[in-house]
């Protein structure tokens, strides 16, 4: 049986290739191959964000209700959620998804138990429809999926290769950490994930490593489990595979 699960948290935006727009058949295909190759290894949670097609927060300054804002969006992941479930199955990996408020069939509504019960399998489970609540980011539909999963850590694809000390797109010589705590995040107020998010991944003991999905094999590292990008974990993780800390 395969003992390693965690959650891959991949943006709406990276499924739009070099536009961030829309459907992008070979950025789908490259990224299902790499998740295809990781799921004979371990067990593999997905959720996907929209931003490809339509967020919640694009509707701000409209003067429309967050709440419709915000099922918009949701609404809009189950199309990625769905796409990329269609590359697995064309690469003949076992796969369902699984949502909150789809009125598509192909989208079971979402069931922890049977979740679960479907990643011991080896079926890659794709989560879509947020948390099925406005107010809500992602983050922490990605965040609370993997502690209803019991996953042992989050995997947030993103365009920056890990966290800084600084914005390395405004600050020259930023420096990346390669390990860091939560609490030293907060003391030094980096801007990892929303607050929501954070705390609870904190407070669920979850491992967080932020990562850059674009070069070419790297979900499919992260997802394996090698340190790319940057590791934040509890005060009281201490396994013994946790990299030394920087050094200041």
């Amino acid at each position: 049986m395969l003992s390693r699960r965690v959650l891959l948290k991949v943006s709406g935006e990276v499924l739009g290739g070099d536009s961030g727009t829309g459907l992008c058949q070979n950025s789908l295909a490259r990224l299902t191959q790499e998740v295809a190759r990781a799921s004979s290894h371990i067990q593999i949670a997905i959720v996907v964000g929209a931003g490809n097609i339509c967020r919640g927060e694009d509707w701000d300054g409209t003067g429309l209700p967050q709440t419709i804002a915000d099922a918009i969006g949701m609404s809009a992941t189950h199309v990625n959620a769905l796409a990329i479930y269609a590359h697995l199955q064309l690469l003949g990996t076992p796969s369902l998804v699984m949502g909150a408020g789809s009125p598509v069939p192909q989208v079971e509504p979402f069931n922890s138990t049977r979740a679960r019960q479907k990643l011991s399998e080896g079926h890659v489970v794709i989560l879509s429809g947020g948390t099925g609540n406005p107010f809500f980011t992602t983050d922490t539909c990605s965040v609370l999926r993997a502690a209803e999963l019991e996953c042992q850590e989050v995997l947030k694809a993103t365009k920056v290769d890990g966290v800084y000390d600084a914005d390395p797109e405004k600050v020259p010589g930023a420096q990346r950490f390669d390990v860091i705590t939560f609490s030293e995040v907060l003391k030094r107020n980096l801007r990892v994930m929303d607050s929501t998010a954070f705390t609870m991944c904190n407070e669920q003991g979850l491992r967080l490593r932020v990562f850059d999905m674009h070069p070419k094999g790297a979900v499919e590292s992260a997802l394996m489990g090698d340190p790319v990008g940057t590791l934040v974990h509890t005060e009281n993780d201490t396994d013994a595979d946790l990299p030394s800390p920087p050094q200041e």
